[in-house]
């Protein structure tokens, strides 16, 4: 696949700091969310690690916006390559971190559910 001019893979250097800054953003602002979403409805112990997992998401992104603001776009995209196959390696810590956040979700939904037919 060839990069062209107006094509998607065609980003500069600027561009792809705009863009993870942008993501970090986000990911910054997702974390915030879950953490609260989680601490409002989760016992203690599930609790605990989930507010591991948003101060590890939270000093991520911050890493993250920091290396797409200091590196070049060459060393950006070595870096990424580097992320990923971390990311592939470690797909056990990844999932676990999946689990906990989803067991914490569906633990809301119930009690929200009981909540409603209590009250109805």
């Amino acid at each position: 696949m060839t990069m062209t001019s107006q094509g998607k893979n065609a980003s500069t250097p600027t561009e792809f700091r705009r863009q993870a800054a942008r993501a970090a953003g986000r990911l910054r602002d997702t974390a915030v969310q879950v953490g609260h979403l989680v601490e409002a409805k989760t016992p203690d112990p599930v609790l605990a690690r989930a507010v591991r997992a948003a101060r590890r998401l939270r000093g991520t992104a911050a890493r993250a916006q920091r290396f797409a603001g200091d590196k070049s776009f060459a060393s950006a995209r070595a870096g990424a390559g580097r992320a990923a196959a971390v990311a592939r390696t470690n797909r056990t810590a990844l999932t676990t971190g999946a689990g906990v956040l989803a067991a914490a979700v569906l633990a809301r939904k119930v009690r929200r559910a009981r909540r409603a037919r209590r009250q109805s």
